[in-house]
């Protein structure tokens, strides 16, 4: 078998020893720590190669960077070649090691603290870990994060935007209900507002009773899979449960949840708030699907469907 290898590398006029690894054009990686020094995460920064705008580069802070850095850097690379050639600095944040997930510490990281947090259960009925450090995300990002980026790169910091996927699309929507100041473009993937009973929709509530004393301009996307809600959702391969198949109409509700939410918010603040029901896309494949709709969203004014 080993010669049948080596003879097909000859073959293909290559070697082992002579292959080079892939590189993102422009990157780095950091390993910066929590304000307690007792979590550490990795913080990948992609720079273009164009030199900034005078009032500094946009930049994207996207959440589950193991996962999704390559996709959005490549993404952020095309729109700067083709469509709105707006150089941009992409900042993904994630977590030691090579799992894309790494759900203990998302679960703490990306979920607001909330009435009997150590009791909540996942779609599937299981206990879930540790939930209730968005807050404390929140401020890794804006003590932490932020400073370094900032010190490196020139920002225009009227251009910052947060993306974030299921429980990032919580965390997005749980940042822009209570500190919206902090970025001005918000994009909630595939949002997990079916956290905790909704609670989120407490603080939704909370939100829009202070927006006629206390506006802001802060612009919101909301995206999901068409096939959220369906049993299988639209894909033989999505495991599937009695369980699971239940929750995913009666608690889940991720399309309708996200639709209705966008009635409520764009009633308030009109076109600053955009939701997009992506076809054929289930919880996880929504998440490449909706890069590109998160990059012009942030480079370019409100989308029009």
């Amino acid at each position: 078998m080993k010669i049948a290898i080596a003879l097909c590398i000859l073959l293909l006029g290559g070697s082992i020893a002579s292959a080079k690894p892939i590189v993102i054009h422009n990157g780095q990686e950091h390993t910066l720590s929590s304000a307690d020094g007792k979590r550490d995460f990795r913080v990948f920064i992609v720079a273009p190669d164009a030199p900034a705008p005078e009032a500094g580069y946009p930049v994207i802070y996207i959440l589950d960077g193991n996962s999704i850095l390559g996709t959005i850097a490549d993404e952020v690379k095309r729109q700067l070649h083709t469509t709105y050639k707006v150089p941009a600095v992409v900042v993904a944040i994630g977590y030691p090691g090579e799992d894309p997930w790494n759900d203990q510490r998302r679960d703490f990281d990306l979920t607001p603290r909330v009435p009997d947090g150590d009791k909540l259960k996942g779609p599937g009925g299981e206990p879930m870990a540790p939930t209730g450090g968005a807050d404390l995300f929140l401020e890794f990002i804006e003590q932490t994060v932020k400073p370094v980026v900032e010190r490196d790169y020139k920002i225009d910091r009227s251009q910052q935007t947060l993306a974030g996927h299921s429980f990032g699309g919580l965390f997005t929507l749980h940042t822009f209900f209570t500190r919206p100041e902090t970025f001005q473009n918000f994009v909630a993937m595939s949002p997990s507002i079916w956290f905790a009973d909704n609670y989120l929709l407490t603080e939704e509530a909370a939100y829009r009773a202070k927006f006629s004393e206390m506006p802001d301009k802060a612009r919101l996307l909301i995206t999901v899979g068409g096939c959220e809600q369906t049993i299988g959702e639209c894909d033989p391969a999505m495991q599937s449960s009695p369980a699971r198949d239940a929750w995913l109409g009666a608690k889940g509700r991720q399309v309708d949840n996200a639709v209705e939410m966008h009635k409520r918010l764009s009633a308030l603040k009109g076109d600053a708030v955009n939701v997009y029901v992506i076809p054929g896309e289930h919880h996880v494949s929504v998440l490449a699907a909706s890069v590109s709709r998160a990059v012009r969203f942030a480079l370019s004014t409100p989308i029009k469907k």
